[in-house]
């Protein structure tokens, strides 16, 4: 199959979905064919807009697609592409994975027993801020997160460690490469039913440590990582666009800025899944790295809650 011929769909057209259904219209790797939501007033207008046919149950899409973009609420992440993927199509699903370790765990094994690409839609990962940094890295010895914003009152049933943090799990669990060993954390709801706002310390077994800060009820806008090694501070900005590096020498400290071009990260994940799907390459974000990014938003979590309760330790066992 070259990716001419892949027949493309976007199943939940919600905030993100209509962005997903716009690069799918725009790239010429493959052909959107279909766009579906249970909301038949918001299916007909985004079908109009890249005309394209508006369907209003996941199911009548199947036959008619070879790869998905599943933009739906995370609670139904797991049975919507278990239907595609035993349907033989290859699937992008958004960012997390699935609300559950079981249920993400589940679909990966679908996915190879079918042979379908599974990507997870943790766009970071395409940014070129972060592939410049993650290029020059080496050795992180300390990983500082930090994603705030102000309040939107968008997701509030998502848990701001699903909703942003995650993002942040993911990076540095490609950064450091290592195992985490041990998980501190607190949050707190401040508007929502879920935690608005989340500070946790991963432990890895390399001796790495991250500090990760989530809040969407911030005073300002910041999404910035800074990795301190035995020998140079580095700070990726970003919203801005930067990389910098401070680096120790002679009792000087030198300091080297990097501008990155503008880009689109969604419309590169989305080109990069249709080269997978079409046989050219790998997921740069495969269904492992989804879980094993849910795995430690699950641990944050299960941290949170139990610090708000008792302040106990929570017992870190095997990952995996």
């Amino acid at each position: 199959m070259t990716t001419s011929e892949i027949r493309t769909g976007v199943i939940g057209l919600g905030y993100f979905g209509s962005f997903h259904a716009r690069q799918h219209a725009a790239n010429p790797k493959g052909r959107l064919v279909a766009v579906v939501d249970a909301d038949r007033a918001r299916a007909e207008a985004v079908a109009a807009q890249y005309g394209t046919t508006p369907l209003f149950d996941p199911r009548d899409l199947i036959g008619k697609v070879d790869a998905v973009s599943i933009t739906v609420p995370t609670s139904l992440h797991h049975a919507v592409a278990a239907d595609f993927i035993d349907a033989g199509v290859h699937v992008l699903i958004e960012k997390p994975i699935c609300d559950t370790p079981e249920a993400a765990r589940d679909l990966i094994a679908r996915a190879e027993a079918k042979g379908v690409v599974l990507q997870i839609g943790h766009i970071e990962r395409f940014s070129p801020v972060f592939g410049l940094l993650r290029d020059k890295v080496k050795a992180p010895i300390t990983v500082e997160c930090t994603r705030i914003g102000p309040w939107k009152g968008r997701a509030i049933d998502v848990d701001v460690v699903l909703d942003l943090m995650i993002h942040d799990i993911d990076l540095v669990l490609a950064l450091v490469g290592s195992k985490v060993v041990a998980v501190e954390a607190m949050g707190s709801p401040v508007l929502a039913p879920t935690n608005d706002f989340a500070l946790a310390q991963l432990r890895f077994a390399n001796g790495a440590v991250a500090h990760i800060t989530a809040s969407r009820i911030a005073d300002r806008s910041e999404r910035t990582i800074k990795v301190v090694e035995t020998d140079r501070y580095w700070v990726a900005d970003l919203a801005a666009r930067t990389v910098t590096s401070f680096e120790r020498g002679h009792a000087v400290l030198s300091q080297d800025e990097i501008a990155v071009p503008p880009s689109d990260n969604l419309a590169l994940e989305i080109d990069s899944f249709l080269d997978a799907a079409a046989g050219l390459g790998r997921p740069l974000v495969d269904g492992k790295a989804g879980l094993e990014a849910l795995i430690v938003a699950d641990m944050i979590i299960q941290r949170i809650g139990q610090t708000s309760r008792s302040g106990a330790t929570v017992p870190i066992g095997d990952q995996h």
